[in-house]
């Protein structure tokens, strides 16, 4: 009898498993794009989709009804039952694992699980936009293989080294966002000419050296919040002529200096976050040994004048009260 319920469940499994799981999109003003709310798939699964759709958008439904999505791996097998679109947008799905097609020309796999991007050597990728942001990367030793870059987002991940001889090989890269991670070097003499808009905000980065390196687009520069002590705003200059706004404030840096910084930066029509204007407009905040800190919470209680004369009010009509009945007291012992 155990025997034939054991046939018989295994049985059933392998139809279950040839059994495809069919998605369908939901509506959508743009005819090319398939949007879904919600799939699960894992390696091995069964899985089908629509016909003639380019773009895929798959995101977590706005709808409390509904389940979130469960992707742990993007394979071949799920890029070819999508039937091989060239945009894909696949966020918050608990994605551990992205095999990257080569096909692709638009990825946005931002806020999962991933540690890594799996881009096989002997493969030419197509894919000029890349979005792996608010995953667990480590590093981006990947980003070599993928020679059409235009713009990479790599922010909020554990990011700690930017290497050179991957950096070096996105010459098409234009776009490049590192906030947010634990950078303590940038190889700058190996930042692609084309680069436009570098952003390295809240990282670790020691050294800002731009001699003898050129990034004539170069128009939007942060590096606010990192350990640097000195830039070479002179420099910077020389190395990025078309340079319209940066972001250089860092707590290393005195008062002194980075107001020359400022003065250098408003001599050449930069625009520029002044952060000490701003503390010391700020009645909360305060400059104290060339920080801007927040004041003690008893010296920003502000009492109304209102108040203030009431209770001066009060007191002297006690007062007065407590010297009438010692005047009548008096008059009585006479």
């Amino acid at each position: 009898m155990k025997r034939g319920w054991s046939t018989l469940t295994c049985f059933f499994l392998q139809i279950l498993t040839a059994i495809a799981v069919q998605y369908e999109c939901l509506p959508y003003p743009v005819d090319s794009v398939c949007r879904i709310e919600r799939i699960s798939y894992q390696s091995g699964d069964q899985i089908s989709f629509p016909t003639g759709y380019q773009q895929y958008h798959i995101k977590v439904s706005r709808s409390l009804k509904a389940r979130s999505s469960k992707v742990t791996v993007f394979n071949d097998k799920l890029y070819e039952a999508m039937h091989k679109p060239t945009s894909i947008e696949m966020t918050n799905t608990e994605m551990d694992e992205l095999m990257l097609p080569a096909e692709l020309l638009v990825g946005d796999f931002s806020d999962n699980n991933l540690a890594s991007v799996d881009a096989l050597q002997e493969e030419t990728y197509q894919i000029t936009y890349l979005d792996v942001s608010f995953n667990r990367l480590h590093h981006m030793d990947f980003v070599g293989r993928l020679v059409n870059l235009e713009i990479l987002h790599l922010e909020r991940n554990a990011i700690g080294h930017v290497p050179g001889s991957q950096l070096s090989l996105l010459t098409k890269l234009k776009y490049l966002y590192l906030q947010f991670n634990s950078i303590t070097w940038i190889p700058w003499s190996d930042i692609p000419r084309s680069m436009i808009h570098l952003d390295c905000y809240l990282n670790s980065v020691t050294d800002a050296n731009f001699t003898d390196i050129d990034l004539p687009f170069l128009e939007y520069l942060n590096l606010q919040y990192n350990e640097l002590s000195a830039i070479n705003v002179t420099e910077l200059l020389r190395t990025a002529p078309n340079l319209k706004e940066v972001h250089l404030y860092n707590n290393q840096i005195d008062r002194i200096q980075l107001r020359k910084i400022m003065t250098e930066l408003t001599s050449n029509n930069i625009s520029f976050v002044d952060l000490h204007n701003w503390c010391t407009a700020d009645e909360e905040f305060n400059w104290d040994f060339d920080t801007c800190i927040q004041r003690q919470e008893e010296s920003l209680v502000k009492i109304p004048i209102r108040q203030i004369l009431l209770s001066i009010t009060a007191v002297g009509s006690a007062a007065l009260f407590v010297y009438i009945l010692v005047l009548v007291y008096r008059h009585m012992q006479r």
